[in-house]
């Protein structure tokens, strides 16, 4: 028994805020062409409406992709979540989202590890359904990170977007589909490049040293990578689509050039929605699948970091 994705749903706040855009504020001193020239993103998402909340855009991608699977709410065993935009401290993001699916008794829990959620919350879930205690997880990346965004801080605000995504893994007995492989690392040791305080006047801000995650990004994303495949007795030549985390297009490009993969062969939207922290790589992949870069039988890598410092790759067979 292995550990499929079966569907991706997405959510994406239907306003667009544009580099221009972010260039009018007061207290901002950019302009498109700088943030483009370091960043390569163009525009992002935005939510708007102050009700909307993290959990209702996490339920609005999880539906999605439980209608995209042809399930029904009922079937869904369990919901991994992840955000670094919570409504609440807790309860957990995940338990709010089973409430509105009305998921019954599904189990649901919270992985805290902002970008870097993916990896992690995708190795879990495919561990539990290979192990046989689950058919139906749900994988949901939810952020309102404009929420979290000093506006008047240049080296964050420009970078972050808003959105939700879901991926539906369900177990199969397909032997050429599910859970490849992964490989997972942290170190604690660097929490402060990277940080949203819960305490004091910056309760509600993200903070980064952006020259010190971009570092580290560049050093292990490939490394990390290349444990997993080598977990696998896999090589780089064997992935056929790379879905990094979309952080930022040089982090994208230094990475993939790194591991020696075409550009072809890497996957990238953050030109389009900027960084989306645990939603990036699934509404990458959406797209990807939207696109019909995604076929059956691919191997697929998706490799990301975030807040801890944590950081990790998991292969899925596609």
């Amino acid at each position: 028994m292995n550990a499929a994705i079966k569907s991706v749903g997405v959510y994406l706040p239907e306003f667009i805020a544009k580099n221009d855009d972010l260039a009018k504020l007061k207290n901002l001193d950019t302009n498109d062409e700088w943030i483009q020239s370091h960043t390569g993103i163009s525009e992002r998402r935005i939510v708007q409406d102050a009700g909307l909340l993290t959990a209702d855009i996490g339920y609005f991608a999880a539906k999605n992709a439980i209608e995209k699977a042809g399930l029904q709410p009922s079937e869904i065993d369990g919901i991994i979540a992840g955000t670094m935009s919570p409504d609440k401290q807790f309860p957990a993001l995940a338990c709010s989202i089973q409430a509105k699916l009305g998921c019954g008794r599904a189990f649901a829990f919270d992985i805290t590890a902002a970008c870097g959620f993916i990896p992690l919350a995708l190795n879990t879930a495919s561990l539990m359904i290979r192990s046989g205690q689950a058919k139906n997880i749900l994988v949901i990346g939810a952020e309102i990170c404009s929420r979290i965004m000093d506006w008047s801080d240049r080296n964050t605000c420009i970078l972050f977007g808003d959105g939700a995504a879901a991926m539906l893994l369900s177990a199969t007995e397909d032997s050429n589909k599910g859970f490849v492989s992964a490989a997972l690392a942290a170190d604690g040791t660097q929490a402060d490049i990277l940080y949203l305080n819960t305490l004091g006047a910056e309760a509600s801000f993200l903070r980064m040293e952006g020259t010190a995650v971009y570092k580290l990004a560049v050093s292990e994303l490939g490394a990390i990578t290349q444990q997993a495949l080598k977990n696998a007795g896999l090589s780089t030549t064997d992935i056929d689509l790379f879905v990094p985390h979309q952080a930022n297009i040089r982090i994208i490009q230094s990475v993939g050039k790194r591991l020696g993969i075409p550009q072809e062969k890497v996957m990238v939207n953050v030109h389009k929605y900027g960084n989306t922290s645990s939603a990036s790589i699934p509404i990458a992949l959406y797209e990807a699948e939207q696109q019909g870069r995604l076929k059956p039988g691919m191997l697929v890598a998706m490799s990301a970091i975030g807040g801890g410092m944590n950081w990790g790759s998991v292969l899925f067979r596609y």
